[in-house]
């Protein structure tokens, strides 16, 4: 089965953390999670990322990730997490860890 899926935000990384940042289309979705999470609960969250690989040397370019993560920070639609093996790579969905 052949699905297209939209990213919703892309996956950069940085010195020795990863940011991800929500396109401002899909705000909805760090909302959601804010609002499961509760206020001031933010910072040591496990959350999973499920990814599409940016990486032209991966298998066949369909293949997603999921890697589960720490957020270490959240300003708008900007998600500073403990570093993640991606770089620009698409995101195509983000979720509370709930068995962390």
């Amino acid at each position: 089965m052949h699905l297209n899926l939209e990213p919703i935000g892309i996956i950069k990384k940085a010195v020795n953390k990863s940011e991800i940042l929500i396109y401002s289309d899909f705000e909805q979705v760090i909302r959601n999670i804010a609002s499961k999470m509760g206020e001031g609960a933010e910072a040591g969250q496990k959350l999973l990322i499920i990814h599409k690989s940016g990486s032209k040397k991966s298998s066949d370019g369909h293949q997603v990730r999921v890697t589960k993560t720490t957020l270490l920070e959240r300003k708008g639609n900007l998600l500073t997490v403990s570093k993640i093996d991606a770089n620009e790579d698409s995101v195509i969905d983000v979720r509370i860890d709930v068995i962390a």
